[in-house]
């Protein structure tokens, strides 16, 4: 019975952990900004015929969490003209995802009409491997295969 106890408790703890980080709501292609020049983003997107959302934010972590968001979407581009600090150090620790999150340090008209067309201009990639849906569900019946032949054991041992 405690073998049995400890192999099944050894094989929960074996399974890798699932990141459940939540949904992500925002567009694909977006703009961080704050209060201050979220409006001018905007105006300058809608004036030059950028069909780009702008989204206000108003705090770091809000920011870091959309940022985690791209790591896993391939077709999420981000383009910061707030919280640059916040997205500096978000592509020191993730290197390869400087083509698709664009980082504005002098916000003006200029540099934010260049960021706009930057972040437009970046290639995305097709996200569909083929894990979208399958390696879930295989997680899934593994743990549940486990988890049913060690209850079913433990009822057999009490009959």
């Amino acid at each position: 019975m405690k073998k049995i106890l400890i192999l099944l408790l050894v094989s929960i703890l074996a399974i890798t952990a699932v990141s459940a980080h939540g949904v992500d709501v925002t567009a694909d292609t977006m703009v961080i900004a704050n209060e201050s020049n979220g409006q001018l983003v905007k105006d300058i997107a809608d004036a030059n015929g950028k069909n780009i959302s702008v989204y206000k934010f108003t705090s770091q972590d809000e920011v870091a969490h959309i940022l985690e968001h791209s790591i896993n979407n391939t077709n999420k581009r981000i383009l910061l003209v707030a919280y640059q600090d916040t997205g500096d150090e978000f592509l020191k620790n993730h290197q390869d995802l400087s083509n698709r999150i664009i980082v504005i340090k002098d916000v003006n008209n200029n540099t934010i009409l260049q960021g706009l067309n930057q972040v437009m201009n970046t290639p995305t990639e097709n996200p569909q491997n083929g894990n979208s849906f399958g390696l879930p569900l295989v997680i899934g019946a593994v743990i549940g295969i486990i988890i049913g032949v060690g209850c079913g054991v433990l009822i057999m041992k009490k009959k």
